[in-house]
């Protein structure tokens, strides 16, 4: 049985139990597919549709946790009923909920976090990039660290914040202790993904999108974005099906 098969099979036991919905997802590689200019990843009018349904469902809530700047993440999704999480979990904000990291410093301004593409740098140019990079956030001293993605470095402030805390920090504001049972799925494609998948095992089902890294900490694995398409359809349905009950 593949894990896509497993996955269905808990969102038909959620629908027939009476239990929330918490979806906490990645964007890039996860909603939309990984491209060579990131501002060409734009959100299918189809996942929006889906995020939108479970969003505004009684029974569920959605969070999307993005290495994208806050305000890039909520004009690319465009859902009020969602909550965002910028900056890898840095910045959140959402229906009833806002959070900005205490001792995260400001390194640009406009926001949080440096991305460096390097999809269009030669290969035998990219050790320089990083070299050159390296050098820079060396002299920042302690202040700056570095996350190596999906053709892209990210430079954020160094505090002892990741997705991870980011996604228990939300977990605990929308499914607070002894708000009943809950189906809680967290997916993502990067590396830093990694970070989640660790500190929420055994805590929520946790899915690694794409092949392209052969281990991860996540429990289940979806082949592309295809499948989470597939997957998210599932969920809409449940929770739309249950809004009617």
């Amino acid at each position: 049985m593949s894990d896509l098969a497993r996955l269905l099979g808990w969102v038909g036991d959620w629908v027939a139990g009476d239990g929330r919905l918490l979806l906490m997802t990645d964007y890039d590689g996860t909603l939309t597919p990984i491209v060579d200019d990131p501002a060409d990843a734009i959100l299918a009018d189809e996942t929006r549709e889906q995020l939108l349904r479970i969003a505004r469902s009684p029974r569920g809530s959605v969070a999307v946790i993005s290495g994208r700047g806050l305000e890039d993440l909520k004009t690319r999704v465009a859902i009020p009923e969602v909550i965002y999480a910028g900056c890898h979990g840095l910045e959140i904000e959402g229906p009833g909920l806002e959070f900005r990291h205490p001792t995260g410093m400001r390194v640009e301004a406009k926001g949080l976090a440096v991305a460096v593409h390097y999809r269009h740098v030669a290969p035998d140019e990219i050790r320089r990039v990083e070299i050159e990079l390296a050098r820079a956030i060396r002299e920042q001293g302690s202040r700056l660290k570095i996350f190596h993605g999906t053709k892209v470095i990210e430079v954020l402030p160094q505090v002892a914040w990741t997705k991870g805390e980011c996604a228990r920090w939300i977990q605990e504001r929308v499914l607070p202790a002894g708000s009943g049972p809950a189906l809680w799925l967290y997916l993502g494609d990067d590396w830093t993904d990694e970070h989640a998948f660790e500190v929420l095992s055994g805590l929520a089902l946790t899915i690694r999108v794409g092949d392209t890294v052969p281990a991860s900490k996540a429990t289940y694995r979806l082949r592309d974005v295809g499948e989470v398409r597939e997957l998210l359809g599932a969920l809409a349905e449940g929770a739309t099906a249950g809004s009617r009950v």
